[in-house]
């Protein structure tokens, strides 16, 4: 489920419950950071957390100063700022270094939160969501919507595919045998019928769309004997065999080393051990604010 997805269930949940809580949106980062500004997170008064905003340290410190927040039912923002020398003393021991302006909106039924309200997909087209801050400025971002992932094919491999896709935040659709599809519909389409005839014939009609993503499971020589058959050759989208080397086995592992491909390919990254990165983990990101 996408993020603003679980944040807008998680307040309706509370809302439905006749229970109070609080929207907690990262608005502005400085220096290393588990989040940038956009992450969400939903705490009730019932102790519920849903998203992350932190590694878990800045949620537990948030549900302990719940109750003020929500007697004044008021925006607010407040800093966290794990640069400084005392970052021992106030409790927290952050791992991460860095700056953190959170926006704190508390809700409940008689004031529900903006993003119940207003907040709608746009189909496949992002998002251009503004949040006002108490100071008058106002956080615009544009929100993608969900990845959206087809998967040919069933059994024991497909599924462990499916559930790692779906905790990612991304849809899945599991395509039944002969069944019509639109490629324009998909972020990314996994081939893995072990059907050679199906495989042709699904690879014949991706090919032919402008799918940016196409992972097709089993090894080079039969990827390549299929592009012969169907008249196609590799390029630059095309994934086989699927996945990155990390000396999957099983199934589950095989999962964990497709998704990883398809998150790298998705944020345009290397895959490297981070370690091995003379950069920052999170690439810059610019959130302008507006009067």
């Amino acid at each position: 489920m996408h993020e603003m997805d679980a944040a807008i269930a998680a307040s309706r949940a509370l809302i439905d419950a006749h229970r109070r809580g609080v929207i907690i949106t990262v608005v502005r980062t400085e220096g290393s950071t588990y989040r940038r500004a956009g992450a969400r997170a939903v705490i009730g008064e019932d102790g519920t957390v849903t998203g992350a905003i932190s590694g878990g340290c800045l949620e537990r410190d948030l549900a302990e100063r719940l109750a003020q927040w929500l007697a004044a039912m008021t925006p607010q923002v407040i800093t966290y700022d794990s640069t400084r020398s005392d970052d021992l003393a106030f409790g927290l021991g952050l791992g991460c270094r860095g700056v953190l302006d959170l926006l704190i909106e508390p809700f409940d039924d008689e004031h529900p939160p903006r993003i119940v309200t207003t907040f709608r997909w746009n189909g496949r087209e992002p998002v251009e969501w503004t949040t006002p801050l108490p100071s008058g400025e106002s956080m615009i971002e544009i929100i993608r919507p969900p990845r959206v992932i087809a998967i040919f094919g069933s059994g024991a491999g497909a599924e462990p595919v499916a559930q790692l896709a779906r905790s990612a935040g991304w849809n899945v659709t599991m395509m039944k045998p002969r069944e019509e599809f639109d490629a324009f519909d998909f972020d990314a389409a996994i081939v893995m019928t072990h059907n050679f005839a199906r495989d042709a014939e699904i690879l014949t009609r991706l090919f032919a769309s402008p799918i940016p993503y196409i992972g097709l499971l089993g090894p080079r020589s039969r990827g390549d004997e299929l592009l012969a058959g169907i008249g196609a050759t590799r390029d630059a989208r095309f994934h086989n065999p699927l996945g990155l080397d990390l000396g999957a086995e099983t199934p589950e592992q095989i999962a964990l080393a497709i998704v990883a491909e398809l998150q790298s390919v998705f944020e345009r990254r290397s895959a490297r051990p981070l370690r091995d990165l003379n950069t920052p983990i999170h690439e810059a990101r610019t959130t302008p604010a507006c009067a």
